[in-house]
């Protein structure tokens, strides 16, 4: 096993495979290849995408697929001969796609194992020697004889399938630089003894695993690389940022109250509208087509289908407008981060429930808000100019009043009223929120949200207390509570509370 080498990070590259058309042999042979791994990987989701997997190591998966000696003679098992038939496959394809789907299905039974074990109280441990008892139990098959953790386990646990049929998994290939600076690369196809030779626009020559996606009719090649990482400022501010819709984020007042990426949310809005008009028109000719059908008019239906159901102008506005977004996204992170040495955000991976129902468009505008790629690029943008980025719990940002750290105020649209009359714009109130968060230690960062208003009701109530001495009440009206006090009951160790969890520090 290479070790990796200190303050560097594994990354993933994109390459595309030919730096001009390929031709038509080298395509079809291509293309029958994904479409043979496709069928294998279904099969091997729908045999072991279950609990027969669990505890099983793919080593142990491949010798049961494998050949297998019986009194010194190499003999074929049932299930090797029956899918040697099938695939028709080169023994090195079908290994690497092996390995990977039981990955695949590995890496989803560790996570229903996180859910169980955050369930119960204790943090999952990725290391061996820092396991604990139970989560040595989940992993293996031995929680299988334990009925409460059955019913738990199939609380989090979903069976997986798959049709994927466009990649390819390379492990065994040569990559090699021709006199021009092209990078070729070339493994075994489908025939025995003619290896495929594809340019490729790699920078220089790999020795990772490769995966070869087809999108948009081009295949492309994901590769692993190692980066360094930039050294942990030492100067700069401590700044707060609200990640909003209409703009990516809203920087604290101690940094200006600035606004960043301002197009953010126009984009997203032109593009959902465009969707959905786009796909009620479609809906409408595929009606045509349906009805042309079941007429027998088979003509009709194929001119339909081959002129107006198709994807290819979908695809390439789809990946037009992620570029776009992702423009937007990355610039402003390295506007955020240039002058910071720690930025503090809201943690947003939960879903955020709301009162009252919402209306159709909104409802569409709120799906399509793209805040996986904001926290794609605060993990990769922090890695790369050296700032710390801490994560925090967002219950209530948006509704205290920065001021007074307290639920005196109202929020209508960009402004945020406080009690005494003063007004503020609603999301630089919030990024103001969201700074003192950090520090908070009261409220940690996976606290519900139930608990974090009982606090923030107790605050409030000691605050309005604090008003009604000032103003010297005559004593005949007594301060009436937000909500019936209750005994505040926190299910998060305390001793987390003075340790803030910050995220993508890698030493």
């Amino acid at each position: 096993m290479k070790l990796k080498v200190k303050n560097q990070l594994t990354v993933t590259r994109i390459a595309i495979l030919g730096t001009q058309k390929l031709n038509k042999w080298k395509s079809d042979e291509l293309d029958l290849i994904a479409l043979r791994l496709g069928q294998l990987r279904s099969d091997l989701w729908n045999e072991f995408g279950s609990l027969k997997a669990w505890g099983v190591s793919k080593f142990e998966i491949d010798k049961q697929l494998r050949t297998r000696r019986v009194d010194g003679q190499k003999l074929l098992s049932a299930r090797t001969a029956a899918s040697k038939d099938k695939y028709q496959l080169p023994a090195k394809l079908w290994e690497a796609t092996l390995y990977d789907v039981i990955d695949d299905i590995h890496l989803v039974q560790a996570a229903c194992v996180e859910k169980v074990m955050k369930y119960l109280g204790q943090s999952f441990q990725p290391f061996q020697a820092k396991k604990g008892v139970l989560q040595l139990t989940l992993e293996s098959r031995e929680w299988l004889e334990h009925p409460k953790l059955c019913t738990l386990v199939r609380k989090f646990w979903y069976r997986g399938h798959t049709k994927v049929c466009n990649q390819i998994i390379i492990k065994a290939f040569d990559t090699k630089i021709d006199d021009k600076g092209v990078v070729w690369l070339r493994f075994g196809g489908l025939t025995k003894g003619k290896t495929l030779k594809l340019p490729t626009t790699l920078p220089t020559e790999v020795k990772c695993q490769l995966r070869l996606i087809k999108r948009n009719g081009r295949w492309e090649i994901h590769y692993t690389t190692n980066i360094q990482k930039a050294s942990k400022k030492t100067e700069g501010k401590i700044i707060g940022c609200d990640r909003g819709y209409t703009e990516v984020y809203a920087t604290s007042s101690n940094d200006g109250a600035r606004f960043l990426g301002n197009n953010f949310g126009k984009i997203q809005t032109e593009e959902t509208d465009y969707r959905t008009a786009k796909q009620v028109k479609r809906n409408k000719i595929r009606s045509v087509f349906n009805k042309a059908i079941s007429q027998g008019n088979g003509a009709k239906a194929d001119r339909i289908k081959r002129n107006n159901l198709g994807f290819s102008k979908w695809n390439n506005r789809e990946t037009s407008f992620k570029g776009k977004i992702q423009t937007i996204v990355f610039t402003a992170t390295h506007d955020l981060m240039t002058n910071a040495i720690k930025v503090a955000f809201e943690d947003l991976t939960e879903q955020i429930k709301s009162k009252k129902p919402m209306r159709k468009r909104m409802k569409r505008n709120v799906s399509s808000w793209c805040k996986g790629i904001v926290t794609n690029a605060l993990k990769q943008v922090s890695t790369r100019t050296g700032c710390t980025v801490v994560s925090v719990n967002c219950a209530y940002t948006s509704q205290l009043d920065s001021r007074f750290a307290t639920l005196t105020g109202s929020r209508n649209g960009d402004k945020f009223t406080g009690h005494d009359g003063v007004v503020m714009h609603s999301d630089t109130n919030a990024a103001d929120n969201v700074l003192a968060r950090m520090s908070d230690v009261e409220i940690t960062r996976y606290m519900k949200h139930s608990d974090v208003k009982v606090i923030l009701l107790k605050r409030t109530q000691k605050f309005q207390d604090s008003l009604l001495k000032t103003e010297a009440p005559s004593g005949k009206d007594k301060p009436q509570t937000l909500e019936p006090t209750r005994k505040l009951t926190s299910k998060v160790n305390q001793r987390a509370n003075y340790k803030q969890l910050t995220l993508f520090d890698l030493g």
